[in-house]
């Protein structure tokens, strides 16, 4: 077998001499003498065991072995130089690949500015963006099939396969539509939970808190009226009903919610938590994932400065 990239030079060497169609034009155009050229040529004939030309009086001719092997060195050298251009371009971020995980799906939203600002710097990259449980986002993260997971930083520090980077504090609270019969009544828990709620399908407010919360507030705990990760559709049922939605938000409250909810603050008690970047505790960040944690670090830092 040809040695790789010591032998792709000669590889060239005879590329070059079947499109001159003489070792002497060849020589010319690969800036050798005729004789190196000749040389270069012999040693890949010598390694192949056939001869690639018919020496001729006046130039040469490929064999039947040249006729085949000339092509296919081609697209050799063709593919080897697009290994190096793509490596290029992975480190600087001209191409490659950005692959989140998200749990719960909610925390989408924590995102939106951070996956369309790195998108808008490294057009190239190709974004894939995932959401589901801790579990599963995890287990993803560890087995490769993702490079980062953003969520909860206590949930995701439960494992030990992954090392987490706590980022920001997220206020916690309750909503409730603008006109909720509630709405500046200043209750206690045990009359708020007497309404419906609305409960993500998996992650921060889990059914053992709501459940601790209902048995806290002296009340047997019920099942959540409605589930629903979607942000957006929570809105429109809160809007639409009496029920009250769990909330998690990069702000506190009022400066992001008043004008649209009722907002319960201080009333049921659920667990605190910081928002995470997790990544595997025993690979290295790719190119494109370390740019951007540092866009989404960037982002968050300017938000707590600004609220």
């Amino acid at each position: 077998m040809l040695r790789p990239l010591t032998d792709l030079r000669k590889l060239r060497h005879v590329i070059t001499v079947a499109k001159a169609g003489s070792f002497s034009g060849a020589a010319n155009t690969a800036g050798l003498t005729q004789s190196a050229l000749t040389k270069s040529v012999a040693d890949v004939e010598h390694v192949l065991g056939v001869k690639l030309f018919h020496r001729l009086p006046r130039g040469i001719a490929l064999t039947d072995a040249g006729q085949a092997f000339v092509p296919r060195a081609e697209r050799l050298l063709a593919d080897s130089e697009d290994l190096v251009k793509n490596v290029e371009g992975l480190q600087t971020l001209a191409t490659g690949r950005l692959r989140l995980g998200v749990a719960p799906a909610a925390f989408v939203s924590f995102l939106e500015h951070t996956v369309s600002a790195f998108a808008r710097v490294y057009p190239g990259i190709h974004i894939e963006v995932y959401d589901g449980t801790i579990d599963e986002m995890t287990r993803m993260l560890i087995s490769g099939e993702i490079d980062l997971v953003i969520g909860a930083a206590n949930y995701l520090s439960a494992w030990t396969e992954v090392q987490v980077t706590t980022f920001a504090h997220l206020h916690h609270f309750f909503i409730g539509r603008l006109d909720h019969p509630l709405a500046g009544a200043n209750p206690d828990a045990q009359t708020l939970l007497a309404y419906p709620v609305i409960m993500p399908a998996a992650g921060m407010t889990t059914e053992a808190q709501l459940r601790a919360a209902y048995i806290d507030a002296g009340l047997s705990p019920v099942p959540p009226q409605y589930t629903c990760d979607h942000f957006p559709l929570v809105k429109r049922l809160v809007a639409a009903t009496d029920a009250i939605s769990p909330v998690v938000s990069l702000a506190p409250p009022k400066s992001v919610f008043q004008n649209e909810f009722h907002i319960f603050s201080d009333v049921i008690y659920l667990d605190e938590h910081e928002l995470g970047v997790a990544q595997p505790a025993t690979r290295g960040l790719s190119a494109a994932a370390a740019a951007f944690v540092d866009i989404f670090g960037a982002f968050l830092t300017d938000s707590a400065e600004s609220g």
